[in-house]
């Protein structure tokens, strides 16, 4: 689906060039047509090449980043006065993720054939997600779609900046123990064993510590496909488990109680699940559809689970916060909010507030982690290495000693050496 580089002429016969996204040829003569425009020419931009085959293939995917743009610039091109086709049109053309201009391409063909915004959006869900979509279409029904927009880029950006946070306080530890491992690999399995194999010969007295070592290197060094298989299963089998409900229900567990992550995982959960539910009863969404959009949002099956048995005390009549007071994983203060905004009629900004309390903590924690981690994997650093260069080190200076001792004294050396 290319763009078209077109020629035609107006009623007057002014010729107009221009260029169109579009699925044929046809499609572009009754788009051209249906502008007033008598067609005379048009070609592929950018003509068939390599490259051009390339973008047609839609490798990659829409990012974050690329829905927190589009966002805004929706919200900037309403608030403007900017036609939707038009807008698109100039947001589309401005896209540098090729697979997202495409998609942006389909969508103003969808309305042009006559759907709602909402509509076409909800058909690619993958890119689009059913909250986003089902905010948009409140925007269309109250003619607050600017608004709407901005909105949806400001949520989206919040939870942008969580997830990268998270991840950045992840990255450093994670890329620690990659080198401490290559490392500990290449001395234990391919430069060690020389060593080994010498001071064997030699008949060295070896110290526990080398021992060890010589253990950990004999058993890396003839094991080594073995254990790369082991991890891919293990990874393999991972995988799977997140994918499949049934064992993905435990693994969600298993993350929501492991030691040291439990509390940092449940605020981030909470956070989700309070930004979303914030933004969708702001846009005028009514409790019961915002509750089943929010925690379908929330990324962690356990949690959903409690999540929909609170719905459905709400259903029955009952508060929002007294369904969730009995739930493990929601703090005490989140019910406190929210009854409080029960009570008061504000109930989207009290779950705002209580959003970016806990961004600010996770904030606070991840900083705190960072703070403490450098030195603690510094010294694992150093313990790891002391123990590799005593490993080696205290039995050659055995062996260069007992050397010496014999060349003094006249005597013969071991290894067969006269």
């Amino acid at each position: 689906m290319p763009d078209y580089s077109f020629v035609a002429a107006d009623a007057r016969g002014a010729l107009v060039k221009g260029v169109r996204f579009a699925r044929s040829e046809d499609e572009l003569a009754s788009l051209v047509r249906s502008s007033g425009l008598h067609l005379l020419e048009s070609r592929e931009a950018g003509g068939f090449t390599f490259f051009r085959v390339l973008e047609q293939i839609q490798l990659g995917r829409v990012k974050r980043r690329d829905l927190i743009d589009f966002s805004n610039n929706m919200g900037v091109m309403f608030r403007a006065g900017v036609s939707l086709i038009a807008a698109l049109e100039e947001i589309r053309q401005d896209m540098e993720n090729k697979r997202f201009q495409r998609v942006i391409g389909e969508i103003i063909l969808d309305i042009q054939a006559g759907e709602t915004l909402s509509d076409a959006l909800a058909k690619r869900p993958r890119i689009f997600p059913s909250l986003y979509t089902n905010v948009v279409a409140i925007g269309e029904n109250t003619g607050s779609l600017d608004a709407v927009f901005f909105d949806l880029s400001r949520h989206y950006k919040r939870l942008d900046d969580l997830v990268k946070n998270v991840r950045k306080a992840m990255m450093y530890p994670a890329f620690i123990m990659m080198a401490l491992l290559l490392a500990g690999y290449v001395f234990l399995a391919i430069v060690f064993p020389p060593l080994f194999q010498l001071m064997k010969d030699f008949n060295v007295k070896l110290p526990t510590v080398t021992v060890v070592v010589m253990g950990v290197s004999t058993f890396l060094k003839n094991n080594a496909l073995l254990i790369v298989i082991v991890v891919a299963v293990l990874v393999f089998l991972f995988v799977l488990a997140r994918r499949n409900k049934r064992t993905r229900y435990y693994v969600d567990l298993v993350e929501l109680n492991f030691p040291l992550l439990k509390s940092v995982l449940i605020q981030l959960r909470v956070a989700f699940f309070m930004r979303y539910l914030s933004m969708l009863l702001s846009a005028g969404m009514n409790i019961l559809r915002a509750l089943e959009l929010a925690t379908e949002s929330v990324n962690n099956l356990v949690i959903q689970r409690f999540l929909k048995a609170s719905r459905d005390q709400v259903i029955e009549g009952g508060f929002l916060s007294e369904s969730l007071r009995g739930v493990r994983y929601v703090p005490n203060m989140v019910t406190r909010m929210i009854a409080i905004g029960e009570q008061s009629g504000n109930l989207p900004e009290q779950m705002e507030y209580v959003a970016d309390y806990y961004n600010e903590e996770l904030e606070r924690r991840i900083a705190l982690a960072l703070a403490l981690m450098e030195p603690i994997l510094l010294f694992a650093l150093a313990g790891v290495a002391l123990a590799l260069v005593m490993g080696v080190l205290l039995p050659l200076y055995n062996l260069v000693s007992d050397l010496s001792t014999q060349v003094g004294t006249g005597a013969p050396t071991g290894g067969g050496i006269e």
